[in-house]
């Protein structure tokens, strides 16, 4: 079943909605939490819980991109449920995201909506100039959250190239950052 069929489903209230994106998108969305929560149980839960947030979202929400719309909650829900955790472990996760904050404002203001916002839209803009590979390499490493290795895989680049276009790729994402008056 197509991604507008589905949608129409979930507008229609219909219970196979569900069933359709669990058939569809359950092995994209565990494996999404699977590289963020530490177990099995918890990988669960929260994939039931992307579905329920998917449906108390469509309607009125109307994702263009089914399968990016989903893995962005489910990755929102697992970083959440990660969070709520507390967990104190260094490992991947906490490890990967730790590399971007020397480029990424922190803080707990009431303009974090805005900033967040206005972050989105910089680290967007420099994404859509870099070259296709470097741009895999990070996405690769900052959403789904791959290790060195495993980009080096997916992309045949070796681990210690991996590792070189990461630290200059932060940099510069620090220098963009900068010019756009974020940091």
């Amino acid at each position: 079943m197509d991604d507008s069929e589905i949608i129409r489903l979930y507008e229609a209230r219909s219970e196979q909605a569900i069933r359709e994106t669990q058939q569809k998108y359950g092995r994209y969305c565990a494996a999404i939490a699977g590289r963020i929560l530490p177990s099995d149980e918890d990988c669960e839960e929260c994939v039931s819980d992307v579905w329920q947030r998917a449906w108390n979202a469509i309607p009125p929400a109307k994702p263009r991109n089914l399968q990016a719309y989903l893995g962005r909650i489910t990755r929102n829900l697992a970083l959440e449920r990660l969070r709520s955790a507390k967990t104190q472990k260094r490992g991947g996760v906490v490890l990967a995201l730790s590399e971007l904050d020397e480029c990424v404002p922190g803080g707990e203001t009431a303009e974090d909506a805005v900033l967040r916002s206005q972050l989105s839209e910089a680290v967007n803009r420099f994404l859509a100039g870099l070259p296709a590979q470097k741009r895999a390499v990070f996405v690769l490493r900052y959403w789904y959250l791959y290790s060195a290795a495993e980009i080096a895989r997916r992309t045949g680049i070796r681990e210690s190239t991996v590792r070189t276009i990461l630290f200059r790729l932060r940099q510069q994402l620090k220098t963009h950052l900068e010019k756009e008056d974020i940091l």
